[in-house]
């Protein structure tokens, strides 16, 4: 029995009631994001010290000022600055692995939960993420669990994180644009075709205007006129 459920409180009910799998979505996702860790930031486990500080150093990058949230972490010797926030490399390919897997999947078959990527899975990815970032924290990898009570408060500040973020750039749809991103790559992923509905399919701007002119020259709403002048003559 999984018995870190205080996460899933706080995904919407679409989440953890569609499939019995989900009860355990917590622990299927630190398992799938663990060697996500490993490869995309190049933990490694040795008996070298020198690989072990580096393993130190960088579980304390990723977790400074929300450093796994960024696709670069800069370098604050030279002081250059994260970049491309909530962009990881991470979002896609943990995104994939857990809810894009192929057409049978959660993100495809409630696609209308998922036209925009949730907020709060990827508020799940990220906590999920410190905590395998956590296991490398002294240079040699340790299990942790992901049940601790300490990682429901990652997860909200992750999530409170995502929301203000949203709020502050609405205008600009920055964080939508990336939701959008994360499911149409997960849908292509999954061997799904995307809807792309070009201008040749739909009705020309010309056919548009002269549907406007027939209504405004008071042929009637429906063509309702025309119809019983018709039924008139056909009556004598």
């Amino acid at each position: 029995m999984v018995h870190d459920r205080f996460l899933l409180i706080h995904l919407p009910n679409f989440l953890f009631k569609i499939t019995q799998r989900t009860l355990h979505l917590t622990s299927e996702v630190k398992a799938k994001v663990r060697p996500l860790i490993e490869n995309i930031y190049g933990f490694k486990s040795t008996n070298q010290e020198s690989i072990k500080c580096r393993n130190c150093k960088l579980a304390r990058q990723l977790k400074d000022k929300f450093g796994l949230c960024y696709w670069d972490l800069g370098d604050k010797k030279n002081n250059v600055p994260h970049s491309g926030l909530f962009r990881s490399k991470l979002n896609q390919q943990a995104a994939n692995l857990l809810w894009y897997r192929n057409k049978k999947d959660e993100g495809i078959i409630f696609d209308k939960f998922f036209s925009l990527f949730p907020m709060p899975a990827l508020a799940l990815v990220y906590t999920a993420a410190e905590c395998c970032i956590d296991e490398w924290s002294d240079g040699e990898w340790v299990d942790i669990s992901f049940s601790s009570g300490d990682y429901r408060e990652v997860y909200d500040k992750h999530l409170t994180n995502l929301k203000k973020f949203n709020t502050q750039t609405k205008d600009h749809g920055i964080l939508d644009g990336i939701l959008m991103e994360l499911n149409n790559n997960g849908r292509s992923h999954a061997k799904v075709d995307l809807i792309d509905v070009g201008d040749g399919d739909c009705l020309s701007d010309d056919e548009i205007n002269k549907a406007i002119q027939e209504y405004q020259q008071g042929g009637g709403a429906d063509g309702s006129d025309e119809v019983e002048s018709d039924l008139e003559s056909e009556g004598g």
